[in-house]
């Protein structure tokens, strides 16, 4: 019965997005968030480690939901996803946008001065929706390869998000670089975490550190630098793209879930402040109120 279920939803948020419904298609999203995070979860990524898939899909559901929020609803026809695996937001993409040609791109190595080559196919599959998708995607590193393999002006949409946040050599040059593969009239999403949220606030009230842990990953595998909304907009207009939207959103109702602590103190602990609580303190001492939510959207035209 899910399986049709999945295939009535699909069908008709992709008929929202080719009729230009955006209400209709955000409406839509939200509506069936528990329908697509089961359809999400059904997925197994080709040598995962266990859980992967359960993790990833618990915290980045309504961040994929807003991304989806920020798409023009002109149907493009070359779109790359910078950052693909683990491919859950790439087959989103695929069922809602099934007339764009989708390419993916990541950097798995080690070595951050490595500049990558090849390519790789990863297989995700699911035997509830009864769907295999082999995944091939470009490798390189994209704060050392320059320029990146695809002709100027290729793509009509590029995803830039919950990247920059990791890149760590020369991060600021890559606006730059997806400027020159990127179509005129062609838009940019970007998203990734915002430096001054309301859940880092809560923990250095609590006098708990904010900063990301380090990762077994390597060095790709951690926050390495966070970002304001001031400052994503500040470095994409200065690298000859028009802002047509820049907003924070929480991923979740800070008031309904608590926040918790994630450090080398010990065991994650919850945090004794809401949402309500945290603004509450900030107004006292006369804090800026604007843009704290948890994450940055960004959507950008190159004119």
């Amino acid at each position: 019965m899910l399986r049709s279920e999945w295939s009535d939803l699909f069908s008709a948020l992709s008929k929202k997005a080719s009729q230009g419904d955006a209400r209709g298609l955000r409406d839509s999203l939200w509506k069936n968030a528990e329908k697509i995070r089961s359809y999400l979860l059904s997925f197994q990524l080709e040598n995962a480690p266990a859980g992967l898939i359960e993790q990833y899909v618990s915290d980045a559901l309504p961040r994929f939901l807003r991304t989806l929020e920020f798409v023009p609803l002109r149907c493009p026809n070359r779109v790359l996803e910078v950052g693909a695996n683990p491919y859950l937001f790439h087959i989103l993409l695929r069922k809602i946008f099934s007339e764009a040609a989708l390419e993916g791109c990541n950097y798995f190595n080690h070595n951050i001065f490595d500049p990558g080559g090849g390519q790789m196919t990863q297989s995700m599959e699911s035997a509830a929706a009864d769907e295999r998708y082999h995944i091939t995607t470009e490798l390189f590193n994209l704060e050392v390869l320059d320029p990146y393999p695809y002709d100027a002006d290729r793509f009509d949409l590029i995803f830039f998000c919950e990247t920059l946040e990791h890149l760590i050599v020369n991060p600021l040059a890559v606006f730059g670089r997806l400027n020159r593969i990127l179509a005129k009239g062609g838009f940019l999403v970007v998203t990734l975490p915002n430096a001054v949220r309301l859940s880092n606030l809560a923990l250095m009230l609590e006098g708990r550190n904010f900063f990301d842990i380090y990762s077994t990953n390597g060095p790709h595998g951690r926050h390495n630098r966070e970002y304001t909304i001031e400052e994503l907009v500040h470095l994409v207009q200065n690298n000859g793209y028009q802002v047509v939207r820049a907003e924070t959103w929480d991923r979740f109702d800070y008031d309904a879930v608590p926040m918790w602590s994630f450090d080398y103190a010990g065991p994650s602990q919850r945090i004794g402040y809401t949402r309500s609580t945290v603004l509450k303190a900030l107004k006292l001492c006369g804090g800026n109120m604007m843009n704290r939510g948890d994450n940055l959207y960004l959507l950008a035209t190159k004119p």
